[in-house]
């Protein structure tokens, strides 16, 4: 049966047929134009379809979530499976969606991210996530029935929320506000995506350069030149030193952490040339060895 505010959900008054015995089930109902809710049930109420909160054919007043439908002129829906805005060729879930989103460049302070979207009534607090490991990249899996929904990150029950800019390549705007869309076929794990932003978080030129900067001291040397990262890089290194006249004098292929200590003491005094080159780094230098 349908059963719906142009009827009073008056149950069995509206009763659908199928006449082909296929298992899907009709009924012509003559409306005036005008918005209405409706839904689905069966045998006078005895059963009823449960639809998903914030799925694209519903709409959600108070602890009730029904099917919308705008009527400007004589029209077939489409067919529906039971409890769903889909047909029922389609796995309708629910599905299990990850979202993640890299917090490292907010500069906020803020305590728990969430996510706040259709499927939960923009909740807020409702939705936390979690960083297991502690590198600022925030998870949490949600299961989610086959259907479109618009949602987006903000954190400490809506304290702070991201700006996402319209017609950006993940984002859907609506009534002035734009969100994050996504449409769920099955289980996925979404990518990692900077907060406020459709990609991943880049790390800009100066910050990169600074992390690969190599300094060497002393200089001039007498028994030992250390070289040393602005950071740990923990990376495969290839060294080599050669002398004024260009006769090498040291050619070593190591593993440095954050500081490697070249044995200078046996070298003849003089100018030398070091050469180090890791899959990204690619550092040249002079130097004194005075004895």
């Amino acid at each position: 049966e349908v059963n719906g505010t142009f009827n009073g959900w008056c149950g069995a008054c509206a009763p659908m047929s199928d006449d082909d015995g296929d298992g899907v089930w009709e009924l012509v109902i003559a409306l005036e134009a005008g918005s209405y809710e409706y839904k689905f049930a069966n045998d006078n109420w005895a059963g009823q379809e449960t639809l998903a909160p914030g799925s694209s054919c519903t709409l959600t007043s108070g602890e009730f979530t029904n099917r919308v439908l705008t009527v400007t002129g004589e029209q077939a829906l489409d067919a529906v499976c039971w409890g769903s805005c889909t047909t029922c060729d389609n796995p309708q879930g629910p599905f299990n969606v990850t979202f993640i989103v890299d917090m490292s460049q907010v500069t906020d302070v803020f305590t728990t991210p969430e996510v706040n979207g259709s499927f939960n009534g923009w909740c807020g607090g409702c939705a936390p996530m979690s960083d297991a490991n502690g590198d600022n990249i925030w998870e949490l899996t949600i299961p989610l029935a086959a259907d479109t929904f618009d949602y987006k990150f903000a954190y400490d029950t809506w304290a702070g929320q991201e700006t996402l800019t319209p017609g950006s390549a993940c984002t859907y705007t609506i009534d002035s506000f734009t969100n994050r869309r996504i449409i769920v076929t099955g289980a996925a794990a979404l990518d990692t995506v900077c907060w406020a932003s459709c990609a991943a978080c880049i790390v800009n030129v100066e910050e990169i350069a600074n992390a690969n900067r190599v300094t060497i001291y002393p200089n001039p040397a007498t028994d030992f030149l250390q070289i040393e990262f602005a950071k740990a890089i923990n990376k495969q290194a290839n060294i080599t030193i050669m002398d004024a006249s260009g006769r090498m004098v040291v050619s070593q292929k190591i593993t440095i952490a954050k500081r490697y200590t070249v044995d200078t003491a046996n070298m003849t005094e003089g100018m030398y040339f070091i050469h180090l080159t890791t899959d990204d780094i690619n550092y040249n230098q002079s130097f004194m060895v005075k004895n």
